[in-house]
């Protein structure tokens, strides 16, 4: 009823109560619906160690679901690209909640604790970061590759 609504609405349930909302969904394997309410958070305020934390959380749950559909080849390679493409976001998510956490001296080490765990298992999977400490994303090389092709078609 008030996910399309503006922030400000006073139809929109206050912040903890959506952080509760996106933790009872977690617990009833409702991982989807509880992203949704985790982005919409995050929209709202994205200072909450909290949020995104369950976020990070949530997107491995989801990745590890995945199915492997109709058992081709094809499926098993897509199912792979997107639980891939799921544990780096959850990695992501992750990271930024335990920034949040140092840098606002979040109390909750429980939390912490966790999070480092589950940074740990997508590290140990994923491979460490870059020293940049970004992802790798192909997509963005293969924009760059594009631009400069432009460039040197523009150029010739």
């Amino acid at each position: 009823m008030w996910k399309d609504l503006a922030p400000e609405d006073t139809a929109v349930p206050d912040f903890p109560t959506r952080v509760s909302l996106a933790r009872l969904l977690m617990e009833a394997e409702m991982e989807t619906e509880a992203r949704n309410v985790l982005e919409r958070l995050i929209t709202d305020d994205d200072s909450s160690v909290e949020a995104w934390y369950l976020g990070g959380w949530c997107l491995q749950l989801l990745a590890g679901k995945l199915l492997t559909g109709d058992g081709s080849a094809a499926a098993k390679d897509a199912s792979d690209v997107e639980r891939t493409r799921l544990r780096k976001n959850s990695r992501d998510w992750l990271l930024n909640s335990l920034r949040l956490y140092h840098l606002l001296d979040y109390e909750d080490e429980r939390l912490k604790e966790h999070a480092d765990e589950l940074v740990a298992g997508l590290n140990q999977e994923l491979g460490p970061l870059p020293e940049d400490g970004t992802e790798d994303d192909d997509e963005w090389e293969d924009e760059d590759e594009e631009k400069e092709q432009d460039e040197e078609m523009r150029e010739a």
